[in-house]
């Protein structure tokens, strides 16, 4: 059962009773909201089971999920989201309401409801119990998580290959692995958008290697009368201006590299503008509403980029005529840099150590946190918009392949920069025809994003408060 992202689960309502507990105790039967890209759940693999078996049932299922659920036999509440965080579901406790969205005129604070577990609420006592996949979250994710309760944590062992990183070597960059990378994703991403039924399909496309893999992904996954939009933001004051952000360039690039691979597949590039007052308008009615409760000046700064790209309203590159495309579903390339060694921060490791292995462990602490970043305020951001956002290459079967490898069969940090981090990704994208060498750049500076928002003001960092996701409570 898909959630609907329009709509809020009010437990204080004259219907459900004044208390949580009143709101369980009124339930004559059980009540499930699942939403799930590659996996369903029915009431009747749950209703019958104990509280380890219904939490071992939802911790075992794939991909990108969140759950409520109450279970009327054993009077107890099931919340929870996978393992990185990819779905959103919010909770405000002042008011009892759960979402995928905030609602802005509701008073109170909004949390997110924590990655990587499933958390009990019982009727027999005010302390609910978290199973989760992690012995450790990373520093603030709990706080304010039912923070008047004593919480219990036990850790459940699943999803190993998910979240451990193999610190093996003797592997190298090879054919074999390029085109079993290739293919591994085109098995993910067509059980993805095996219910996906438009006439076009988008991708995000920034031109860096990431996002130009899975265009090429796409065009293997999807029937080939189906057009594939994509979609490139840069943000400026004039045309110019925009032409001359890092993206523009490397997706104009990209662009003719589909074309000469695949010259029966209609493709679309479009160009979407933004210059300063579009940004302030949208960003002040729309996307800061929908980023909610994230709030750094990151959480802004990447919410913007992906609200214009999935709205995909624009020019064509083609003949400069306004389109809009009609895709309700857009591809990322989300997931590469904590796979292959892409952040510079991996870099920086290995010049300071000179350790390959080291480098493993930076990326299994880049996935065990990656569930409090992105995801959640990616979800809402794109639900706002009637959007649905998919990132193939953290399918289950994707990221468990990938951990596997020996660490130099992915990556080589002692080659240069656009060289050794993702050399892996790269090598594939090489061999279909694409340009692969670009060093990475974050889409908040590729687009041009952050030089408009910061004006030039060096002095701000991605960690503090963003003054346009600052939210004063409704009184």
């Amino acid at each position: 059962m898909g959630i609907d992202y329009n709509r809020w689960w009010h437990l204080k309502d004259e219907t459900l009773g004044e208390e949580l507990k009143g709101y369980i105790k009124m339930i004559e039967e059980d009540y499930l909201v699942y939403s799930g890209t590659t996996s369903q759940l029915h009431v009747s693999k749950l209703s019958n089971g104990s509280v380890n078996s219904i939490v071992n049932e939802i911790l075992e299922q794939q991909g990108s999920w969140s759950i409520i659920y109450y279970n009327q036999k054993l009077k107890k509440l099931f919340i929870g989201r996978d393992v990185f965080g990819r779905q959103s579901l919010v909770f405000n406790f002042e008011s009892m309401i759960f979402g995928c969205r905030t609602k802005p005129e509701t008073s109170g604070k909004w949390i997110e409801i924590p990655f990587g577990q499933v958390t009990v609420f019982s009727l027999d006592s005010t302390d609910p119990v978290i199973y989760s996949y992690l012995d450790e979250y990373p520093e603030n994710v709990l706080d304010g998580y039912f923070s008047g309760s004593d919480i219990s944590r036990i850790v459940v062992n699943k999803k190993h290959g998910l979240l451990n990183v193999s610190r093996s070597t003797g592997g190298e960059i090879d054919s074999f692995n390029t085109k079993d990378l290739f293919q591994k994703v085109i098995d993910a991403t067509k059980i993805l958008l095996k219910n996906y039924h438009e006439s076009h399909v988008a991708v995000c496309l920034s031109g860096g290697v990431d996002s130009t893999f899975v265009a090429h992904v796409v065009h293997s996954s999807v029937p080939e009368n189906m057009q594939i939009d994509l979609i490139n933001v840069a943000f400026g004051n004039s045309e110019k201006e925009c032409e001359q952000a890092p993206d523009r360039k490397r997706a104009r690039k990209a662009l003719e590299s589909f074309r000469t691979a695949y010259p029966t597949r209609q493709f679309r590039l479009i160009l979407v503008n933004v210059d300063s007052q579009t940004l302030e308008v949208n960003r002040k009615e729309s996307i800061s509403d929908a980023a909610q409760p994230a709030s750094s000046v990151l959480d802004d700064s990447l919410s913007c980029v992906l609200w214009f790209a999935v709205r995909a309203e624009g020019v064509d590159s083609e003949n400069q005529q306004s389109v809009r495309s009609p895709a309700t579903t857009c591809l990322l390339g989300s997931g590469a840099d904590e796979l292959l060694a892409g952040y510079a921060r991996h870099r920086t490791r290995f010049e300071k150590e000179q350790i390959p292995e080291n480098v493993a462990e930076e990326c299994e602490n880049e996935l065990r946190r990656l569930g409090s970043r992105n995801g959640g305020r990616d979800a809402r951001v794109a639900a706002q918009l009637g959007k649905t956002i998919l990132s193939p290459l953290l399918e289950d079967t994707v990221v468990t392949w990938l951990n596997a490898l020996p660490v130099d069969s992915k990556w080589d940090l002692s080659l240069p920069r656009g060289v050794g981090e993702k050399q892996l990704l790269r090598e594939t994208v090489k061999m279909l025809g694409s340009p692969y060498d670009a060093p990475k750049q974050a889409m908040q500076f590729g687009s041009r994003m952050a030089k408009m928002s910061n004006a030039g003001d060096n002095s701000i960092k991605g960690s503090d408060k963003s003054p346009h996701l600052l939210k004063t409570d409704v009184n």
